[in-house]
């Protein structure tokens, strides 16, 4: 187990060097004149007599330190409105970024710095001689244990304390004399035999220690006083409540406010009579004043430290509900949400005891309390506290309403998991706060898994990951990087990169217990929580040595795994097709690894982090999952390191019955190419010809990547039926949607699985999406036709035609029907319009929705339809329709109006859908009509969320109407009037969308001057103080409309405060996306061959061609073919109908054996191809259709008597139409091939980069070979045994050899005419583009001794290899090209063609 460790100097620092020892906060609430009176005691252990502490927007009225008046200077972080700059030196966008980035990291440092500094002078007389006695007493009971462990030291009491790792109280260690004298006697027995041994010496040294560590004991008493208090702690009527706002403690009660300061509190509150107040710990007991019997003090208790941020107080007229489950927890909310709150809790008691089993420990903090109050006072949807937590009573439900139960049950456990993992255990240092984040979602997604199940769990994880592989794109989304952890101030945390930081951590700790297992990982989580733990923090550092010593991760692989995933950004992107080999009963995978992190950081968007290369890789094997007609078999075979393309074979266990195909000798190939089965032309007779079903990448998501892999249609829709596995099926519908060409084999095949009732419900929500999104005139839209079927199947009378009423006991059956108007809403004709049945369906289901009968309510059943009549497009035939329409939705709001429905949520759907038909059809309806019809919703006695929605609508609207700069100076004016904290929240997080979906780069006069200045005076101002979020979200809007990414990583630390932003860097001007992910380039080789630039001019940068191209810019295109001089026009017509494009092509399925090598050239200009793995000369990917490389050798065949020679043809082709044509020309000059020695073949090449020899000339290939020769033999020798009686075969047999002899005979007589050419002499290499002609007996050639250039962009053969000696007439070595069939890798267009080169 780790041992347990001291806290870091920066912890003290951050109290100017006081640490708080315990703190006990005495408060007196007057909820009438909001007023807040009273005072704290803080025990400090200080190094000087002057020390700091942290207080704002408060009165201190004195401060006693050990009883004695001190001086003190405290200066308010909080300026007035008129001490705020002018900002004069704002000229254009960029400008207010840079004076948004120095405003906001000056305050936050400014928040961070202590500005109440206490000075006192030591009077050892302060010290009671209690205080030494118990401290002679604690050396001599630690002295004692010196022996015990050997000589080594063990943390006393005092540093316990220090380091916040006691769970007890100061007093505990030095004011409780009860149980220091329950001690006694074993501290006595531990000093007679500190005695014995005579450890005099040591029993002096820390005596004198402890001395002086009780002596920098300080107890400081602070009398204040809060009016109108705005910050930290809100009056909203007659509640009070605290808000766990960061670094916003200290605005309520004086303290040290920050995350490394942990220590136990004594709570006391005074309240009316009438007035409950709710606090942290336990409830020691609640008597009346003496002084007043009219209140009442509440006395609390918190044993366990930790940070002012955790204490928390809501004062009110509470209803306090304990539970009936036998369980520590108490749920509290106001009386008008008494009734839903009752059905709220009635399951809150599994997610308590899943998570008190799977700990084997109790809830460490005492009694548990849930208050719930109305959303307009609440600053976020749960703000935590050390065993409290406020919730918005939105989440409360009652037993009528189904859409919420999920999504609150969810919260209320993920609010209960922080309590164990981020307030009982915190984190030693900001940078391990993703640990305990992800702990927490941990803990939930335990929870969801048992008590919502196992597919409820898995699909979440899966859309997750999802998510997270689209953002984790720059170092703002590493975990444990200090530049995206300790310098943010704690705002990594909000907005959607602390979502994505918090998906990402539950992710890697989900990949860190698969690879250990279950039950070593829930070892580790009760080592953590362990009472008898030492310590109450955890680091990074510390869960990696657990993960080590308990979960048996060995060290190595710890060393790749925290640095890849934790310390950096960036998660794997897998690109895969497949080929089978029906001949070697083989499948194979060509596999492009890249990476998600930018390769560079982008220049304006302030990132100077450490995004890493994709070609780094990360730890493990990644497993693939074949499904054959015998089975299901894993094969851990992709390496998720090395090499960022390779090639990986897979032996298939079932093999198909043997089936006898006869074949024409005019079809029928040599070299064996038929026995492969190109799978991209062959979709529909995979299951016949191969046995695989489908195949599956990283089925149980033991990586966070990102998987495009690509097979056959059928093997999708396999997938899709037969594969049970709820993240298969979602995987086959968001391939299937996405097909270019649809059959109905594929709609047929979504529509079987939206009836399959036993199908998860979320993934037949998604099925009918796909449904509607393939709908179109060219399948005349089958999938509109399905929907409906399906719809009036379930809920329509069959015989009168009309919808029947609602039923809603099958829940699954329940969402799935919901969705289905939605989905219909989303299909569009060839006109881009809703086609009119589409429109003529939903109004039907909204004229005659009857809920009579119906115990559930239908406020989302209707909402739901409301919704989808915004999503519908009105053409000329749809306009009919909309007055119809508009009556209903008029209808519904007068509806709820007057009779409310659950938090307004029609209402809501309502205004959303208004405003969306006013967008659609602008111009004919008139938008100031519809702003008038929803600007009554804004007023204050309406509910909070629709009051919310009104704004974002009004806004919306501004947008289309006026433009971006009038929509945001609507906002400045929303914000203005807005009192809830939450909404203007919510305000300033719908402008930053609209801002991200509305910028134009390099466009400044979008937003003008007066608004960007608007923007930085909210920033400055008091609203954005007393609410972090929304000073954090308007911040992100400036950085958005400069082009930037919204957050401060990279943003520097040290900046000159506003009004005058010095030295704007000139580089910060284009827009950073941080949403597209960009994937990286691979490492540049530097090699001597000359490159494609000195032989055909280009006009882009080159790449290595073993990395697969996965974007979409146009590059050069290389084609090298082998072939005869005297070639026939239909041969010339096949050569050229065999230029591959990246896609399929059908020509290249035919007799012609051809390589191609498609590669992005993107590298350095004189780069060689460079390909390996499993005897293949090159690899090929095209993700775009319009660029790639090629390389392909034509069949080498004897020629007749007339042709004498060959010639190597080298002709180079692009798709760049700005060159050009002359540039293209596909000649090479006659002095480059032939004055140079070894260049008759070095066109044609098998290496896999330019130092390694050939793996057929190194006997890899003639093996193999070999091996398959012999099994021919075999075969052979057995059909001739079985034919040897066959009088016909045997007359057959006969006649083939006469011809044959004949055939050599007549050869012979020819060569005797033609005077014995040799070999060499018809093999001299010719370019293809010289204008000579040939003669019937050329001389033998003159080579010289320089090695010839090639094309860098060509394969290279050793030219030891190949070299002709011309300067013998004695036999002299042939070479034999052997060209073997190529093979097309579905969907990545990665060709193999094996080539054989003998000597002989």
């Amino acid at each position: 187990m780790a041992k347990a460790r001291k806290q870091k100097g920066d912890g003290g620092g951050a109290g100017g060097g006081a640490t708080v020892l315990h703190q006990k906060l005495c408060l007196s609430i007057d909820m009438e004149n909001q007023l807040i009176y009273g005072y704290t005691e803080i025990k400090v252990l200080a190094e000087n007599d002057t020390f700091a502490l942290h207080a704002d927007n408060m009165t201190i009225r004195s401060i006693l330190v050990d009883g004695e008046t001190v001086e003190f200077d405290y200066s308010p972080h909080w300026k007035n409105e008129s001490d705020q700059p002018n900002w004069s030196s704002i000229s254009c966008l960029k400008t207010a970024a840079d004076a948004a980035c120095s405003t906001y990291t000056s305050s936050l440092n400014r928040e961070a710095t202590p500005n109440l500094i206490v000075s006192s002078e030591r009077s050892v007389k302060s010290m009671t001689e209690q205080q030494l006695d118990e401290n002679s007493e604690k050396h001599e009971e630690n002295s004692g244990r010196l022996e015990q462990h050997g000589g080594k030291p063990v943390q006393t009491s005092y540093d316990q304390i220090v380091n916040g790792c006691n769970g007890s109280a100061v007093e505990e260690g030095i004011e409780n004399s009860a149980v220091e004298e329950g001690k006694e006697k074993e501290k006595e027995k531990e000093k007679e035999e500190e005695e014995e041994n005579g450890n005099e010496k040591s029993k002096e040294n820390g005596n004198e220690s402890e001395n002086e560590k009780v002596k920098n004991i300080k107890l400081v008493h602070i009398d204040y006083i809060l009016e109108k208090a705005e910050t930290g702690i809100h009056f909203v009527g007659n509640v009070m409540h605290s808000s766990s706002q960061i670094r916003r403690a200290h605005c309520w009660f004086p303290c040290v406010d920050s995350s490394t300061q942990r220590c136990p509190f004594d709570l006391e509150f005074t309240v009316s009579t009438d007035f409950i107040a709710v606090s942290n710990g336990d409830l020691l007991y609640q008597v009346l004043s003496k002084e007043d019997p009219s209140k009442k003090t509440y006395v609390y208790k918190l044993n366990t430290p930790v940070s002012a941020q955790w204490i928390s107080l809501v004062v009110g007229p509470l209803e306090v509900l304990p539970d009936q489950n036998d369980i520590n927890v108490s749920h509290i909310c106001l009386s008008p949400a008494l009734a839903k709150l009752q059905n709220t809790i009635a399951c809150f008691h599994d997610a308590y005891r899943c998570y008190e089993d799977y700990l084997a420990a109790p809830f460490p903090l005492g009694l548990y309390k849930q208050i719930f109050l109305p959303s307009e006072m609440t600053v976020l949807p749960a703000s935590l506290g050390a065993s409290t937590c406020i919730f918005s009573s939105d989440i409360l439900h009652d037993e009528k309403v189904i859409d919420q139960i999920i999504g609150t049950r969810i919260k209320l456990a993920y609010a209960l998991a922080k309590q164990w993992f981020g307030i009982y255990t915190s984190a030693e240092e900001p940078n391990d706060e993703w640990l305990l984040d992800g702990l927490a979602g941990f803990l939930t997604e335990l929870f969801i898994k048992r008590y919502l199940g196992n597919n409820e769990a898995r699909y979440r994880r899966f859309k997750a990951n999802c998510t997270v592989c689209e953002s984790d794109v720059s170092g703002a989304t590493a975990l444990s990087s200090t530049a995206a952890s300790s310098d943010l101030y704690g705002t990594q945390t909000i907005g959607s990169y602390g979502k994505v930081r918090s998906l990402k951590a539950v992710a890697v700790l989900q990949m860190l217990e698969k690879q250990m297992g279950p039950d070593s990982f829930r070892k580790i989580l009760q080592v953590i929580v362990a009472p008898n733990r030492a310590s109450r923090t955890l680091s990074t550092k510390e869960f990696r040595h657990l993960a080590n010593k308990v979960g048996n991760l060995e060290r190595p692989f710890l060393k790749e795994f925290f640095p890849r995933w934790v310390e950096s950004c960036g998660c794997p992107i897998m690109r895969l097709g497949i080929s089978y080999s029906k001949k070697r009963n083989m499948i194979e995978l060509a596999v492009s690894r890249g990476c998600t992190a930018k390769a560079t950081p982008d220049p304006d968007s302030h990132t100077n982090g450490d995004p890493r290369e994709g070609d780094a890789g990360w730890p493990g094997m990644m497993s693939v999952r074949v499904h054959e007609t015998d089975g299901a078999y894993d094969h851990p075979v992709l390496p998720m390191a090395g090499e960022a393309l390779q090639v990986v074979e897979i032996q298939c266990h079932s093999r198909l019955a043997a089936k006898r195909v006869w074949k024409s000798k005019k079809n029928t190939k040599l070299d064996g190419s038929d026995d492969n089965i190109d799978v991209s032309t062959q979709e529909n007779r995979t299951s016949v010809d191969s046995p695989l079903l489908w195949i599956r990448v990283d089925p149980e998501m033991e990586y966070l990547a990102e998987i495009h892999f690509h097979q056959p249609v059928q093997m999708w829709i396999n997938q899709l039926e037969k594969d049970k596995d709820v993240i298969s099926q979602s995987q086959a519908i968001s391939v299937l949607e996405k097909l270019p060409q649809l059959s109905f084999a594929v709609i047929n095949a979504l529509n079987n699985f939206l009836n399959d009732t036993k199908a998860f419900w979320r993934v037949r929500i998604e099925a009918a999406y796909a449904l509607a999104v393939t709908s179109s005139e060219a399948t005349d839209l089958a999938g509109l036709l399905h929907l409906v079927k399906f719809y009036k199947s379930r809920r329509f009378d069959a015989d009168i035609g009309m919808p029947r009423p609602n039923d809603f006991h099958d829940v699954p059956e329940y969402f799935v029907l919901e969705a289905i108007p939605h989905a219909v809403a989303l299909v569009r004709s060839s006109d881009k319009n809703s086609p009119k049945g589409a429109i003529e369906f939903i109004l039907q289901l909204l004229k005659y929705n009857d809920n009579n009968g119906n115990i559930y309510s239908d406020v989302y059943w209707l909402s739901a339809m409301v919704l989808a009549i915004g999503e519908l497009e009105f053409g000329q035939q749809g306009m009919g329709f909309l007055s119809s329409l508009l009556k209903r939705i008029d209808r519904l709001l007068q509806f709820d109006n007057f009779m409310p429905g659950y938090n307004g949520v029609l209402t809501v759907s309502c205004i959303r859908t208004l405003a969306q038909i006013a967008r659609r059809v602008s111009s004919s309806v008139c938008l100031d009509r519809i702003c008038e019809l929803i600007a009554p919703f804004r007023d204050m006695d309406k509910p909070w969320k629709v009051r919310i929605e009104a704004s974002r609508v009004l806004i919306d609207l501004e947008l289309h109407h006026k433009g971006l700069d009038a929509a945001l100076l609507l906002f400045l004016n929303y914000v203005d009037e807005e009192k809830s904290l939450r909404g203007a929240t919510k305000l300033a997080v719908h402008v930053l969308r609209i801002c991200q979906a509305s910028i134009v780069p390099y466009a400044n006069d979008q937003i003008n001057l007066t608004t960007l200045i608007g923007l930085l005076h909210l920033l400055a101002g008091t609203k954005a103080y007393n609410n972090i979020f929304l000073r954090h979200h308007v911040f992100c809007i400036l950085q958005v409309a400069a082009g930037r990414s919204p957050t401060l990583f990279g943003v520097p630390k040290v900046v000159t405060p506003p009004p005058v932003v010095k030295d704007i860097c000139s580089d910060q001007h284009t827009k950073a996306d941080s949403s597209i992910p960009q994937t990286s380039k691979p490492q540049e080789l530097s090699t001597s061959t000359p490159s494609v630039r000195e032989v055909l001019p280009t006009s882009g940068p080159t790449k290595d061609a073993d990395n697969i191209s996965n974007c979409s810019e146009r590059r050069n295109v290389v084609k090298i073919r082998v072939k005869l001089t005297a070639s026939s026009s239909k041969a010339s017509d096949a050569d050229h109908r065999g230029h591959s494009h990246g896609g399929r092509n059908e020509n290249e399925l035919g007799p012609c054996s051809s390589m191609s090598v498609d590669a992005p050239m993107v590298g350095a200009a004189n780069e060689p191809l460079n390909v390996s793995n499993h005897n293949i000369e090159e690899q090929n990917s095209c993700h775009d259709r319009e660029s790639r490389m090629s390389a392909s050798v034509s069949n080498a065949k004897l020629m007749d008597r007339h042709e004498i020679s060959k010639e190597l043809q080298c002709t180079a082709d692009s798709r760049l139409d700005a060159l050009p044509k002359d540039q293209f020309s596909p000649a090479i000059n006659p002095p480059e091939l032939l004055d140079k020695p070894g260049s008759q073949l070095e066109g044609v090449s098998t290496s896999y980069d330019g130092n390694q020899a050939p793996e057929s000339v190194n006997g890899v290939e003639t093996k193999e070979r070999k091996k398959k020769d012999k099994k021919d033999k075999k075969r052979k020798r057995d059909e001739k045994r079985d034919k040897k009686d066959d009088p016909e075969y045997l007359e057959k047999k006969r006649l083939k050899k006469e011809k044959k002899k004949m055939e050599k005979e007549l050869a012979r007589k020819q060569l005797e005419g033609e005077g014995r050419a040799t070999p060499e002499q018809r093999k001299t290499v010719k370019p293809s583009g010289s204008q000579e002609v040939l003669p019937a007996r050329p001389p033998a050639p003159v080579l010289s001794a320089e090695p010839a250039p090639v094309l860098s962009s060509e394969p290279q053969v050793s030219s030891k290899e190949t070299t002709v000696d011309t300067a013998r007439t004695a036999a002299k070595p042939r070479i034999k090209i052997r060209v073997k069939p190529m093979v097309i890798y579905a969907g990545c267009s990665v060709h193999i063609t094996r080539y054989n080169i003998d000597l002989y």
